[in-house]
């Protein structure tokens, strides 16, 4: 049995986490805080509070009985919602044209290349980031700032002439009118539920990490706010019911069965000769059974994917030495998925453990979620499928 928790934290200072790992003049940061950040930071404050590594170290940050999932921007009293590669809205405005909002994934059986803006008339592209609320859509902006800096010279100890630094920085509040404190919130899964205790009671509410850049400059300052127990969540057999019939409106054959696969973290992959698994994924690299086969495109038989690939850079800070960069398939990634129905029973107990115990390796760092018939891929189609066929006819 496996025990999941909320946990929050509160910016109280700027946060700068780099992207890239390369000293550069110009440096964007994460919109989330990434589960290999949060279990380093926490490492960090255990050995700053007992010295060496122990038994209870080992068991929270070495066994990989507690998986650090990625911490998302949120406001308080809502839930985020990542967008998948698969969402469109208007090229022009993007989410300022909340009528606009649409997933394609489902557009496999259709021509819907030409689908428009229903409040201007823009053609639809890809958006990434968070919603807040999907009914009605909800974006949730960051605010953020540049901070620019000069280098030092060494020799004299002033400031070097033509090096100036830029560092992009996310602040401790939304860009919504209200102005709510901007949260960072995500789960953090215990295999074994004996551990609970323990990570609660030396990380309460109100310890102090620090995390990325320049925290000798004041930036990097959170506050554990709260560890809260999940929230149950939607059965998979309610999601996988509304995806389907989503999908047979939309025009999939009857007697098949289908599902998407969306990437909530970023997913590491290598086969026996420990490349990375990129465009060659398979059902069965899931574990999948042999009878899944990702759903083709009619036609041209090409299967369903929309994948990104990223590179994730790393810092061992224990050694003081960089990781090795890591190839991944980047989160928002959507895989279409299909079956026979009478597979169904067999395929829904496979995805339920996909979903409970995440895929491929560094599980222990937030790497490998996954979310079955993400409901934002059919959700925006039950309350604009509609309308949006009567405006773009």
């Amino acid at each position: 049995m496996t025990i999941d928790l909320v946990l929050t934290l509160r910016l109280r200072s700027p946060l700068a986490l780099h992207r890239t790992r390369a000293g550069i003049q110009y440096a964007r940061t994460l919109d989330y805080i990434p589960g290999t950040t949060l279990r380093g930071a926490l490492a960090e404050v255990y050995l700053a509070r007992h010295g060496a590594p122990d038994d209870t170290f080992h068991a929270l940050f070495l066994s990989n009985q507690v998986q650090y999932g990625d911490l998302w921007p949120s406001v308080e009293g809502q839930q985020t919602i990542l967008l998948p590669v698969t969402v469109r809205t208007c090229k022009r405005h993007k989410l300022k044209h909340p009528k606009s909002f649409w997933d394609a994934l489902l557009d496999v059986w259709t021509d819907s290349g030409d689908r428009k803006c229903p409040e201007c008339g823009e053609p639809l592209d890809r958006v990434d980031g968070y919603l807040s609320g999907l009914k009605p859509v909800e974006p949730l902006s960051l605010r953020s700032r540049l901070r620019v800096s000069t280098a030092i010279e060494r020799g004299t100890r002033t400031v070097a002439r033509e090096m100036l630094f830029t560092q992009h920085t996310l602040i401790s509040r939304s860009e919504a009118g209200d102005g709510k404190p901007l949260l960072f919130r995500g789960t953090v899964r215990l295999l074994n539920p004996g551990l609970r205790d323990q990570l609660c009671s030396l990380f309460p509410e109100r310890t102090i990490l620090f995390l990325g850049s320049g925290r000798s400059r004041g930036l990097g300052r959170v506050e554990i706010e709260s560890w809260l127990e999940a929230p149950a969540a939607e059965p998979l057999s309610e999601r996988w019911r509304k995806f389907n019939e989503a999908a047979q409106r939309a025009g999939g054959s009857p007697g098949i069965r289908y599902f998407s696969l969306t990437l909530l973290s970023h997913l590491v992959l290598r086969d026996n000769l420990l490349r990375p698994v990129l465009d060659e994924i398979t059902p069965q690299h899931f574990g999948l059974p042999e009878e899944v086969v990702w759903a083709p495109y009619p036609g041209s038989g090409r299967p369903v994917r929309f994948l990104n690939a990223i590179t994730v850079p790393g810092w061992n800070a224990a050694l003081g030495l960089p990781k090795p960069d890591t190839v991944a398939l980047a989160r928002g990634s959507v895989l279409l998925g299909q079956c026979d129905a009478r597979e169904e029973q067999a395929v829904l107990a496979s995805l339920m453990r996909i979903e409970a115990e995440g895929v491929g390796e560094r599980l222990s760092e937030g790497f490998g979620r996954v979310a079955v018939c993400y409901p934002i891929h059919h959700a925006c189609r039950e309350v604009n499928h509609d309308r949006g066929n009567s405006e773009n006819n």
